[in-house]
């Protein structure tokens, strides 16, 4: 086995959407308060008294931590991180003691993912972009055992040991302050002089059980590979729903920016995991009193890009973020995907081709209609009527788009036919009969064929009624 794991140091800041070096995450017990992120610089790290750090640093703008907000995103991210290796395991690991730090921590099983990726250094690369679209940092190891790649990660960390023997001795060197045990055990093993898990490996088995207990030597044993270590893995949902809670209300689109980014992106890992593109969304904004306003957005084709899914958002944002649509400071977002479909991944091309340049157009389209609305936007569409004048009428950019009601007619129609005084000159023989309308009043009967009139190619009609000619469009 081949354990990536992966430790997010400043989650419990990321959870709640915290950005500025002086917002810190404290954590409680009674009375007593501590950081479980740093603050700017070296002299107010996790673990410090608030107390102690404000009369270091009184600007500090403290915030308390939410263990849900912060099990939600690592479940999001390890939906995100599903793509590179399988399985996929989280935990947040915490103590109920005073003064300690959680740990944040996901494990992919990359053995049989590194000849995909190209290798651990590429691998890597990609995993690490995925991270910095959604501004996560994070710490990784890799080794054969899960607790054992836990522990680089977050003590010694950018490591890969393929061997066990590797491992521990490695392991063997880290001091027991290391382990995620409680601190009156730790202070009993350093009673006795043992500072290094090797010293702990080198005790009596039974001596060492009958001390400190079963669980702890199977711990042991788990690290270095003596024991199983089962878990239950993570399996990306069927069904796309993420909620972001904010630390305080926040006014205006432009606050909103950030962790609509981060959703957007969530659901591209999503997606990616279920191999699905989403073809609509729903955002929901929560405010003060339980009130609740809903952004739909639709898309032309299902896809699965972050990017655009953002694009889309923030322009439809700015558009209702204004007074009287949006009720009031946003206290959480939710976005939720309402229709997928499955999509194939688009291929890296040397040039750009003709779908790229559709894919541009259909990007443009649905940020018009963000931005403006739905209704402002329209497009062609083929209304089922043989008479050209009533065949293509307007319809919906959500709609399948219809550049023309047949093959063999022109685009461009004149609003009203025009009379010819004399017959035009014909090019080719092809002639299209319309005998239809006398249920309705609107009775025609006409031969329509392609003319040359002033050196352009010219769609006209005869009517059988009366044998007069008469222009109705242009080929381009």
């Amino acid at each position: 086995m081949r354990w990536l794991c992966l430790h997010f140091p400043r989650l419990p800041a990321e959870a709640l959407g915290l950005r500025d070096p002086l917002d810190v995450v404290t954590d409680s017990r009674g009375p007593q308060r501590w950081l479980i992120t740093p603050g700017p610089g070296d002299a107010l790290p996790a673990g410090m008294a608030l107390a102690t750090a404000l009369s270091i640093r009184a600007e500090l703008c403290p915030h308390m931590r939410k263990p849900g907000a912060e099990r939600a995103m690592l479940k999001s991210l390890a939906h995100l991180l599903y793509r590179y290796g399988s399985p996929v395991a989280a935990a947040v690991e915490d103590l109920d003691e005073t003064g300690r730090i959680p740990r944040a921590l996901i494990w992919l099983e990359i053995g049989s993912s590194l000849r995909l990726f190209g290798g651990l250094e590429s691998l890597l690369s990609q995993l690490h972009a995925d991270l910095d679209e959604l501004h996560q940092h994070a710490q990784w190891a890799v080794a054969p055992t899960r607790g054992g790649a836990a522990l680089l990660a977050v003590h010694a960390p950018a490591q890969f040991l393929d061997a066990m023997p590797a491992l521990q001795s490695r392991l063997s060197r880290l001091p027991v302050g290391t382990l995620q045990w409680p601190g009156s055990v730790l202070d009993a093993l350093r009673g006795m002089g043992l500072r290094r898990l090797g010293d702990l490996w080198a005790l009596p088995r039974t001596g060492f059980a009958r001390r400190f207990g079963a669980e702890r030597l199977l711990a042991l044993d788990r690290l270095r590979g003596a024991a199983p270590d089962p878990f239950r893995p993570i399996v990306p949902p069927p069904h796309f729903r993420r909620r972001f809670e904010f630390a305080a209300e926040v006014e205006g689109a432009e606050g909103l920016l950030f962790p609509l980014r981060r959703l957007a992106f969530e659901l591209q890992g999503w997606l990616r995991a279920r191999q699905l593109g989403v073809l609509s969304l729903v955002l929901e904004s929560e405010h003060a009193d339980r009130r609740r306003h809903a952004i739909r957005l639709r898309f032309l084709s299902p896809h699965r890009d972050g990017t655009r899914v953002f694009e889309a958002l923030r322009e439809r944002l700015n558009r209702e973020a204004v007074p009287g649509v949006m009720p009031g400071a946003v206290r959480a977002l939710v976005l939720k995907a309402e229709d997928v479909a499955p999509t194939a991944a688009g291929q890296a091309s040397l040039f750009a081709s003709e779908e790229e340049a559709q894919l541009q157009w259909t990007q443009t389209v649905e940020r018009l209609s963000a931005r403006l609305g739905e209704a402002a936007l329209w497009t062609p569409a083929v209304h089922e009527d043989h008479r050209p004048e009533r065949a293509v009428q307007r319809g919906a950019v959500q709609q399948s788009i219809a550049a023309r009601a047949a093959a063999r007619r022109p685009l461009w129609l004149l609003p009203q036919p025009q009379r010819l005084p004399s017959p035009p000159v014909m090019r080719g023989s092809d002639v299209e009969r319309i005998d239809s309308g006398w249920w309705d009043g609107a009775d025609v009967r006409r031969d329509y064929y392609r003319a040359c009139i002033a050196q352009a190619e010219a769609w006209v009609f005869r009517d059988r009624a009366t044998g007069q000619w008469y222009l109705h469009g242009w080929w381009s």
